[in-house]
């Protein structure tokens, strides 16, 4: 393999697994590197890592003060790969819940996808040694992230995955916050929202035989709740910004309906210009905070289209208003005030949610989360 890469193994207190691991690894992926990113483990991993004939050559040590959790090690872990140059990716535990000798299969899938997810929940795939409550529990959260972030794919919590680098970048993975599931399912979610080619190849999960597990209920938790948050933040923001915008558009409007000259002209005049001063506002806001990490690449493009769709949605508030005013005489600035920004705020609202979300900053066409398949070997593990 021509590409550069390297496997990240977060470690804290793996001693009994660290050096086997390490060997399963270059005897599965000869031309792939290992990086162990050791949380100070008072076990002495460091020293078994260090103590390893591969040390300093094909196996390297990125050693930090304490536990700081999963993603925080993985975070310092990509960020060493991409200063270091490689080209490809790939994480996984040190406990051999993860299989060794999946990785070629792993790193070769990354020849024409940006991000390969080793999964439990695609045709070939499993798990060992797992009791039923656990199954369920798993199978469950999996469907929980898939039904509210929409990722498709089918093990959103896998810790076993690999990246072409340009992969990690887009997804900006370091600078991600969470950590144990979560930081697998913002991954996830990111590369779906950034319309990356995922491809999920089947592995078989075995349950640890050596050392102690770190997951805790904590990080079940957060998981749990930053998915809510991810599925809703957008929503959220959205309103927020929208909030701030309905506020400006009916202080402009009142403010152009009083100021002369434009008192003297038909309502629908004061309307426009409200509209443009509450536009930049939500322009910016949106771009800003709510869809801050969607694609720059066609400003014009996109500030054309957020025109546009805003015009449509002045236009449904402009003919409310000319029925109201004009057609059925309800001439007070009361009846405008409900004419022009009330009745139509719930239409207005959805209208612009849907096409700033589908359009104005959506990802390039060629790059959407249809492209998340499977990749299913005629070998299982």
């Amino acid at each position: 393999m021509n590409a550069r890469c390297v496997v990240v193994v977060p470690t804290y207190d793996e001693a009994e697994n660290v050096a086997r691991l390490v060997d399963e690894i270059t005897a599965a992926a000869p031309y792939a590197d290992v990086l162990v990113v050791d949380d100070n483990s008072p076990d002495g991993t460091a020293d078994v890592v260090r103590s390893h004939p591969s040390y300093g050559k094909a196996l390297h040590l990125l050693e930090r003060p304490g536990k700081a959790g999963l993603g925080a090690a993985y975070r310092a872990g990509f960020a060493w790969a991409l200063e270091h140059g490689y080209d490809r990716i790939a994480q996984m535990d040190a406990d051999f819940s993860h299989p060794p000798a999946r990785l070629d299969a792993l790193f070769r899938t990354l020849d024409d996808a940006d991000v390969a997810v080793g999964s439990r929940y695609v045709p070939g795939g499993g798990v060992s040694n797992w009791d039923w409550r656990r199954r369920l529990l798993s199978w469950g959260g999996n469907l929980y992230v898939r039904l509210l972030l929409r990722t498709g794919v089918h093990d959103n919590t896998a810790g076993f995955k690999g990246f072409r680098r340009d992969a990690l970048e887009t997804i900006g993975a370091l600078g991600s916050e969470s950590n144990g599931y979560g930081f697998q399912i913002e991954n996830a979610w990111r590369a779906a929202q950034a319309g990356l080619r995922v491809r999920e190849v089947p592995i078989t999960f075995t349950d640890r035989v050596a050392g102690t597990s770190k997951m805790s209920g904590a990080i079940a938790r957060e998981a749990l709740v930053k998915v809510l948050l991810w599925r809703f933040g957008t929503v959220l923001t959205f309103l927020a910004v929208g909030g701030v915008g309905y506020v400006i558009d009916v202080a402009s409007f009142n403010f152009f309906r009083t100021l002369a000259p434009f008192n003297a002209y038909d309502p629908a005049v004061a309307r426009t210009l409200a509209v443009g001063v509450a536009m930049i506002v939500t322009y910016v806001g949106n771009r800003t905070f709510t869809w801050r990490g969607s694609s720059e690449a066609d400003r014009r493009r996109e500030i054309g289209l957020f025109v546009l769709f805003n015009v449509i949605g002045f236009g449904f508030s402009v003919v409310t208003l000319v029925i109201s005013h004009d057609l059925l005489g309800l001439t007070s600035r009361l009846a405008d005030n409900i004419s022009a920004n009330v009745i139509v705020l719930a239409l207005g609202t959805a209208f612009r949610y849907w096409t700033y979300k589908k359009y104005v900053f959506a990802t390039p066409k060629e790059r959407t989360p249809s492209s998340i398949h499977q990749v299913f070997p005629s070998s299982r593990v």
